[in-house]
């Protein structure tokens, strides 16, 4: 008879556990419940001040890792270039795009249109330091 009431305490004490869990909507997540990547999503129009061009990039997201973003004609190459994205920065580390051009910088997210972008591009052992400004 004495095992009964240890039982039955053991019981209410479960139930207490599982109540006391926070629901996935009480948690608040920074930016309203959106992703990081979200906002760098869609088409961009360039002004790249270093060479005085202007060009578009569509930012889209990598299908193969959720932090990371495809920026299509980085640069205006035409070519694709991967991005890190990490909170307010969109980083695009050393590597090659298209034919031969070598590219790495960061982007700076300002606002919902604006997006400032500091980056190298060597081609062909030419290196220069380019700023551009991303808008929409």
């Amino acid at each position: 008879m004495k095992t009964f009431p240890l039982y039955l305490l053991l019981l209410f004490v479960a139930t207490l556990s599982f109540s006391s869990c926070a629901l996935d909507e009480e948690i608040d997540i920074p930016g309203g419940g959106t992703d990081a990547v979200s906002k760098y999503l869609g088409s961009w129009s360039v002004t790249d001040n270093a060479a005085k061009l202007n060009y578009e990039v569509n930012i889209d997201r990598n299908s193969s890792n959720s932090s990371m973003v495809v920026l299509r004609n980085f640069a205006g190459s035409g070519a694709n270039a991967d991005g890190l994205v990490v909170s307010n920065s969109l980083i695009v580390e050393d590597q090659l795009i298209g034919a031969g051009w070598r590219v790495a910088g960061t982007g700076k997210y300002i606002n919902e249109d604006k997006l400032n972008f500091t980056y190298t591009l060597e081609i062909g052992g030419n290196v220069e330091n380019r700023v551009a400004t991303f808008s929409r």
